[in-house]
């Protein structure tokens, strides 16, 4: 399903102008007064990654011409003797009106639910179901859109065949803690090499770049716009709530959702404030049992004081519907308005 800049416009506008209103504070340990954390802490918390990115090495494995769309699948280094496979999407010339010679672009993070399969095939429209295919949706809107596999999923999984889904990622989460390391690092560096990897590419306006992602995809979103700037406007559905709500309903999602020390620098809430003031959306789900509607009040209100002082309220905002885990048609439609109204070129 696709949406047109009008009809996700129409909607962004009545259903999030109250939403983007100033929040109360709530008294919450995860929800500081003010930023408690700042990137060089975050990064440390976040532990060692490599010295220094190697060259990124790209390669094009290839090319399909999907009519409005060409599809690349590419190849590049994240690590020393690691390379990532990715999906470009690239819209072709006359297929959005549009006066800029290069485009904006969005990187995409695909979710978890279990579907360790699936990875980047799902918002690149190969695999899982309509309300992932978000990398294909937005490319249909004008943009350059990338979705890679994270560690663990599709065609990173155990390269063994010893360790399958769950206990691949287990493995991979508790090895790095005994090396300095956290699996949310990892997944962060390997998000900004995706950053790297757009900005050379010619289609792309590196000045006009958005990241968009539900589940965990989401909760990247978060911890990747938090850490790196070239992040213009983002977009996080069904990614986070408050550490406070997850101890008290016992949840358990993914291994990188807990980083060490976390709860001891304000907890999502503080990661949320380092985006201030770039536009940054929260769209969720009032009855979704991985992250608590009340968490997420909680972390969004700590992130909305950074915001206020920083004069850029309106650059913060919610978007709830009813109804339980996913990224639904209604949210995607807010989700792509907002990016619209933040990287999309006047008109």
């Amino acid at each position: 399903m696709s949406f047109t800049r009008r009809e996700s416009l129409r909607l962004f506008g009545s259903g999030l102008a109250a939403a983007a209103l100033p929040m109360p504070a709530l008294p919450h340990k995860d929800s500081p007064g003010g930023n408690v954390l700042d990137r060089t802490q975050l990064l440390e918390l976040l532990g060692r990654v490599p010295e220094a990115p190697p060259p990124l090495a790209a390669e094009r494995l290839e090319r399909v011409d999907l009519g409005d769309l060409v599809r690349e699948k590419v190849t590049y280094a994240v690590e020393p003797g690691e390379r990532v496979p990715a999906f470009v999407f690239l819209p072709k010339a006359g297929a959005v009106k549009t006066a800029a010679a290069r485009r904006p672009a969005i990187l995409c993070h695909h979710q978890h639910g279990g579907e360790f399969q699936v990875g980047k095939d799902g918002p690149a429209g190969l695999g899982s179901d309509d309300n992932q295919h978000y990398a294909i949706e937005l490319a249909r809107r004008g943009y350059v859109t990338i979705v890679a596999d994270a560690l663990c999923f599709n065609e990173r999984q155990d390269a063994t065949g010893k360790l399958k889904d769950d206990e691949y990622e287990r493995y991979e989460a508790m090895y790095r803690i005994t090396e300095g390391k956290t699996l949310q690092g990892k997944y962060v560096w390997d998000a900004r090499r995706a950053l790297d990897y757009l900005e050379t590419r010619p289609e792309v306006d590196a000045s006009r770049i958005g990241m968009i992602g539900h589940s965990l995809g989401g909760q990247e979103t978060l911890f990747t716009t938090a850490i790196d700037t070239r992040i213009r406007a983002a977009v996080s559905s069904c990614g986070f709530a408050s550490l406070r709500a997850i101890k008290r309903d016992h949840v358990n999602h993914n291994y990188a959702l807990f980083v060490p020390s976390l709860a001891n620098h304000g907890g999502y809430g503080a990661v949320l404030a380092m985006v201030a003031p770039r536009p940054f959306l929260v769209a969720a789900r009032t009855t979704d049992p991985i992250f608590p509607k009340d968490g997420i009040d909680e972390t969004v209100a700590a992130g909305q004081g950074v915001y206020q002082a920083a004069g850029a309220a309106d650059k913060l905002a919610t978007f709830f519907e009813p109804g339980p885990h996913t990224f639904s048609p209604a949210m995607r439609q807010a989700g792509y308005a907002w990016l619209d109204r933040w990287l999309m070129p006047a008109g």
